[in-house]
């Protein structure tokens, strides 16, 4: 599965590690990629939740402004 995550304003590299960390951390979670305002999770639904990545940013206090999860393909870039 993957997940697109738009995030709200996110410029300090420091918050942008801290939330990419916070989601690697995941059990399930094979790869992220984050680029232009935007976090693409590829993962493992038998292992973790579109809900408990949106958990994880959170909190780390960073607003999300929308999600999409996308069953058949993820971001060119990620493995699926």
């Amino acid at each position: 599965m993957a997940a697109r995550i738009e995030i709200n304003e996110l410029k300090d590299p420091a918050q942008q590690k801290k939330m990419i960390d916070a989601v690697q951390a995941l059990d399930g979670v094979i790869e992220t990629k984050m680029e232009k305002g935007v976090l693409y999770v590829s993962y493992d639904p038998l292992a973790t939740t579109e809900k408990k990545i949106e958990q994880a940013i959170r909190s780390t206090g960073t607003i999300i402004k929308a999600v999409t999860t996308d069953t058949e393909s993820a971001h060119p870039d990620l493995p699926t």
